[in-house]
């Protein structure tokens, strides 16, 4: 079961996220959201819209998740939650890597995730 404040969704959250950090002149160069359900769809329109937008960085990485192969309006797919673990330690393992000019960020979460 999943309780929420009325009127208050996941897609409300992420678009007041953006809009503050807008407003602070802190654009974003990369966001990650994983979802599994279907309250997660609003948050996924909201970032790829602000992924063709000016909410972030021009050059930002954006990757919408969703979790097993159904309808969604996030662009990628993982097949089930260990896959998150390994996405998010491959995105861990480049981030240490940073330092020796490892390869983009991209790259890594490419090979952990499927497009749609």
């Amino acid at each position: 079961m999943t309780s929420h404040l009325q009127g208050v969704s996941k897609g409300l959250v992420a678009k007041r996220i953006l809009s503050t950090m807008q407003e602070r002149g802190d654009l974003l160069d990369f966001v990650l959201c994983v979802g599994d359900d279907r309250s997660d769809e609003d948050m996924f329109e909201v970032i790829m819209t602000a992924a063709r937008g000016m909410s972030l960085q021009p050059e930002a990485e954006v990757f919408a998740c969703t979790v097993g192969r159904k309808p969604s309006k996030a662009k990628y797919y993982l097949d089930d939650p260990a896959d998150i673990v390994r996405l998010v330690q491959g995105l861990a393992n480049v981030s240490d890597d940073d330092q020796t000019h490892a390869p983009p960020l991209a790259a890594a979460t490419a090979a952990a995730t499927v497009p749609r």
